[in-house]
């Protein structure tokens, strides 16, 4: 008897300043924070019956008025998001997606996305590239050769992203361990390593 489908694939999806909803909480969070220094500088200047008047030019109307015009912008911004956030609701979210493991095989997003499917899939990998001299970019591989045939340019080994919420602020990077677990179930022969770091 065949073994039931995981109907449920694994997907990693962009997180950080990078989305609408995330830049959208800022916002709003510093929308926020404008309207409750505004409300403090009135309650405390009321409370000892001063001028309030003169903080609150001193606040909004130095640096050239920045903050002002900083202020009247913020909340046309926010309703340009929350209408940007709920179209992107409805529309299907694929730029968002940057890993899916699922039945069929492995999907990489990002700059150029790729379905590979599982009997072309010879191992995954996780490994550093030399960026520039001090610095390692930690990049996802599917492998589509043999380990015993692996060219030494890692670029020919088969395509790859870089590895999911590495480069994003803010953002949570994906577990290697999650990865392992799964791709084991779904493909339990594929092989996944971790290989540190890797001079081309």
């Amino acid at each position: 008897m065949p073994s039931a489908q995981i109907t449920e694939p694994f997907v990693v999806k962009r997180h950080g300043l990078g989305t609408t909803k995330t830049a959208l909480a800022l916002g709003t969070v510093v929308f926020g924070v404008m309207v409750a220094l505004t409300l403090a500088i009135v309650v405390v200047q009321a409370i000892r019956d001063a001028s309030i008047r003169e903080p609150l030019e001193a606040v909004w109307l130095g640096w050239g008025g920045t903050p002002l015009i900083f202020a009247v912008g913020l909340p046309i911004l926010l309703v340009v998001g929350a209408i940007t956030a709920l179209e992107e609701r409805r529309e299907e979210d694929v730029d968002d997606v940057l890993l899916t493991v699922d039945d069929a095989g492995i999907y990489l997003g990002g700059e150029q996305p790729r379905t590979i499917p599982w009997d072309e899939v010879r191992g995954v990998c996780r490994l550093e590239l030399q960026d520039s001299e001090e610095t390692w970019e930690p990049r996802l591989v599917v492998m589509l050769v043999d380990e015993d045939a692996l060219p030494r340019s890692t670029k020919a080994w088969g395509p790859s992203c870089p590895w999911p919420g590495a480069h994003e602020i803010l953002a949570r990077s994906l577990p290697y361990d999650d990865l392992v677990t799964a791709i084991a179930q779904r493909a339990p022969h594929i092989h996944v390593t971790n290989r540190g770091r890797v001079e081309d």
